[in-house]
């Protein structure tokens, strides 16, 4: 049985996510149809995390193993000439037969953008639209927050128990009229980072505090941070093993 690991970029535009679900096309399902076909039967690929509808990736990682004598170049090749036009293979090689994408992986960066051109309609679907007075200075006080290792549970709409990650790093790079919001953590709960990035969008309009931000730290509850951004912006970047 041979183990692979492949690294997949993809639009999230019409997609549902990355997870297979019963009545919606997700791109977890499109791979695994195609891989039926190449191998003729059915083989069930796990990505190193979810991401949710509309949301992007640049570099996501599945595993899967499966019998067979093709080379991995023949795999790649194949499965490219078979997807859509959205999603694309980078890479795929043998691995270890203990590597897992999803429990292997150390940590994680995400990508949030935030077009402040009301005039770019190119980006819709690709970044947040902001037209509101925007400080950077306000912008990076309040990521600096989220640093270190925190429950964040009040900025996540995961039922999972454990809620504790560690965020190790925030940058700020603003582009012209697009700011990027990098998030290196190593693990990120469902809705996390875009609960994230609302959290520090209501600090820059003086919605939030720094002791409020303190309080949803100290005090976790389920989603009690409320705001969360619009998916479109949000890019899973590198996953790192």
């Amino acid at each position: 049985m041979n183990n692979y690991k492949a690294v997949v970029t993809y639009d999230g535009t019409k997609y549902h996510g990355w997870a297979v679900q019963k009545n919606n096309e997700t791109i977890q399902q499109i791979i695994q149809n195609n891989l039926h076909q190449i191998f003729n039967k059915s083989v069930t690929i796990y990505g190193s995390g979810r991401t949710d509808a509309f949301v992007h990736a640049y570099n996501q990682v599945f595993s899967f193993k499966v019998d067979t004598q093709l080379k991995p170049s023949s795999i790649l090749s194949s499965l490219n000439k078979m997807l859509p036009d959205d999603i694309k293979i980078k890479s795929l090689k043998n691995v270890d037969p203990d590597f897992n994408a999803r429990f292997s992986a150390k940590s994680k960066e995400y990508i949030y953008k935030i077009n402040l051109d009301k005039d770019n309609v190119f980006l819709n679907n690709y970044a947040l639209l902001y037209i509101k007075p925007i400080d950077i200075k306000k912008i990076k006080e309040c990521a600096s927050f989220f640093v270190g290792v925190h429950n964040f549970l009040s900025f996540s709409i995961s039922d999972i128990e454990d809620t504790v990650r560690t965020i190790s790093t925030i940058k700020v790079i603003k582009k012209g009229k697009l700011i990027e919001i990098r998030v290196v953590g190593n693990g990120f709960l469902r809705g996390m980072v875009r609960m994230l990035i609302g959290a520090i969008l209501d600090y820059n309009e003086d919605k939030k505090t720094k002791e409020d931000i303190t309080k949803l730290l100290n005090n976790p509850k389920k989603g009690s941070s409320i705001t969360k951004v619009r998916a479109c912006g949000l890019y899973l970047n590198k996953v790192r093993y």
